[in-house]
C-alpha cells in the first residue's frame, strides 16, 4: 500500500490531536475532581447527576421549611404555654372573688389585678416571629390582630386563616393557628352576646360588654338579637335623648321599653340581660346585644372587670355577680381546653416535622453517596491515567518528527 508524504503528516497530525484531546479531558477531569463534566462524557450518567441534583435542591427548599415551620411551631407553644399560665391565676381570682366575705373595695383589687392580666394576654395575642409577623393574625400577619376600639374592649382584625408549609413532596404542616379559633370562637357556658355601636352612628356613644343578669329570661329570648335605637329627642316632655328596645328579627318592643329616657352610664335591663351605654347620641344613633354560643377571652374578661367593680353587695348584685363568676370559670375552663387542644395538634405537627426531617436527611445521605459514585472522579486513577497518557502523547510527538525527517532526498 502506497502512503504519500501529505497522508503520513494528517495521520500523525490526527493521532497527536486526539491524544492532546484525550489528555485535556484528563486534567480537566483531575483539576476539577468531576469525572462527568459534560453530557457528553457519559450521557446516562448525566442524565441520572440531574435528577439527583434536581433532587437534592428541592430538598434543601424543604429542610428551609422545616427550620422555618419549627420555629414558628415553637414560638407557638412557647406563648401559648404562657397563656395557660394566666388562664390558671385567672380561675383562682375568680374562685377568691366568690368569696362572701368580700367588700366592694376587695373586689375592685380583683378587677385591677384581672385588667393587668388581660393587657397581657392581649401582648402574647399580638406575638410576632422572627420576620416582624403576627403569628395569631391568620392570612392578615401585617397587622395586630387584636386591636382597642374607642370603648377600651379589644377587637379581632385578623382572618381565620392557617398557613400551610411543604415540607416534603407529599407532607405539608400548619406553621400556626388563628387568633379567631383560639382566643375569640370559644365555645360559651350558656347562650350569650356581643354587645356593640352601629358603625354608621353619627353620635359618639360607647357600650359595655353587659352580662346575663337572669339565665332563665335570656335563654327564653335567645337566639334573638336586642336593638336599642335612639329616638327624636321631641318623642318625650320635656324633650332629650330617649331611646326605644327592639327585636332585630320583627321589630317589636321588648319589654315595653319605648321611649326611654336616656341616662349615660345607667344599667339598662331587657330580656335578662344588663349592659350600659354613655356618651352622647344622636337620633338614630343604635346599639346592639347580638346573641351568641361563643364567646372570646377578652370579652369574657371585659364582663368580669365591669362585674367586679360596679355590683354592690346588695341582694340583686351579689346574685348576677354569681351568675357572672359562675359563667367566668365554665368560660375560662373551656378557653384552656381550646389552648390545650391546639397544643396537641402543635406538639404532634412537631413530630411530624422531625420524623420527615431525619427521613430527609438519610435520603439526601443516599443520593449524595449516588451521586459522588456518579460525578466525582477517582483521583488515584485519574493520576496515573494522565502520566500516562502524557507518556503516550509525548511519543506520539517524537515519532511524528521522526517519521517527517524520512525522505529518498536525504539517502542521496
Amino acid at each position: 500500500m502506497r502512503i504519500t508524504t501529505l497522508q503520513s503528516y494528517r495521520s500523525g497530525v490526527a493521532t497527536m490531536l486526539q491524544r492532546q484531546e484525550e489528555l485535556n479531558k484528563t486534567q480537566q477531569q483531575v483539576s476539577s475532581g468531576l469525572r462527568v463534566t459534560t453530557a457528553a462524557d457519559d450521557p446516562i450518567a448525566a442524565t441520572k447527576i440531574l435528577q439527583l441534583q434536581q433532587d437534592l435542591a428541592l430538598r434543601e427548599q424543604f429542610d428551609d421549611n422545616m427550620t422555618a415551620a419549627q420555629n414558628r411551631l415553637e414560638l407557638e407553644e412557647s406563648v401559648l404555654s404562657s397563656v395557660t399560665d394566666y388562664y390558671n391565676r385567672l380561675e383562682e381570682l375568680v374562685v377568691e372573688a366568690g368569696n362572701g366575705s368580700l367588700t366592694q373595695a376587695d373586689r375592685e383589687m380583683i378587677a385591677t389585678e384581672v385588667s393587668e392580666i388581660q393587657e397581657a394576654l392581649v401582648d402574647l395575642f399580638n406575638t410576632r416571629d422572627s420576620n416582624g409577623e403576627y403569628i395569631f393574625a391568620g392570612y392578615q400577619g401585617g397587622e395586630a390582630p387584636f386591636v382597642e376600639n374607642a370603648s377600651g374592649r379589644y377587637d379581632y382584625t385578623g382572618d381565620d386563616g392557617q398557613r400551610i408549609l411543604s415540607i416534603s413532596n407529599s407532607t405539608t404542616v400548619a406553621t400556626g393557628d388563628s387568633g379567631k379559633d383560639l382566643f375569640v370562637d370559644i365555645v360559651a357556658a350558656s347562650p350569650t352576646f356581643t354587645a356593640s355601636v352601629d358603625s354608621t352612628n353619627t353620635g359618639s356613644i360607647t357600650v359595655n360588654p353587659g352580662y346575663v343578669v337572669d339565665e332563665e329570661a335570656y335563654a327564653e329570648f335567645y337566639p334573638d338579637d336586642i336593638i336599642i335605637t335612639f329616638n327624636a329627642e321631641s318623642a318625650i316632655d320635656p324633650a332629650g335623648p330617649n331611646y326605644t328596645v327592639t327585636r332585630a328579627s320583627d321589630g317589636r318592643v321588648v319589654d315595653g321599653l319605648v321611649n326611654v329616657t336616656y341616662d349615660a352610664g345607667a344599667d339598662i335591663r331587657v330580656a335578662g340581660i344588663e349592659l350600659s351605654i354613655n356618651g352622647n347620641p344622636e337620633p338614630g344613633d343604635q346599639a346592639m346585644a347580638d346573641s351568641s354560643a361563643k364567646q372570646g377571652i377578652t370579652d369574657t374578661l371585659d364582663r368580669l372587670i365591669s362585674g367586679l367593680n360596679s355590683l354592690g353587695d346588695n341582694t340583686t348584685d351579689k346574685e348576677t355577680l354569681s351568675y357572672l363568676l359562675e359563667d367566668t370559670l365554665d368560660n375560662l375552663a373551656n378557653a384552656l381546653a381550646s389552648v390545650n387542644e391546639v397544643q396537641s395538634k402543635i406538639g404532634a405537627r412537631l413530630n411530624v416535622i422531625e420524623n420527615t426531617s431525619e427521613l430527609s436527611a438519610d435520603i439526601q445521605l443516599v443520593n449524595k453517596g449516588v451521586l459522588s459514585e456518579l460525578q466525582d472522579v477517582d483521583l488515584a486513577e485519574a493520576v496515573s491515567l494522565l502520566a500516562l497518557q502524557t507518556t503516550i502523547l509525548e511519543a506520539a510527538q517524537q515519532s511524528y518528527t521522526t517519521i517527517n525527517q524520512l525522505s529518498l532526498f536525504n539517502s542521496i
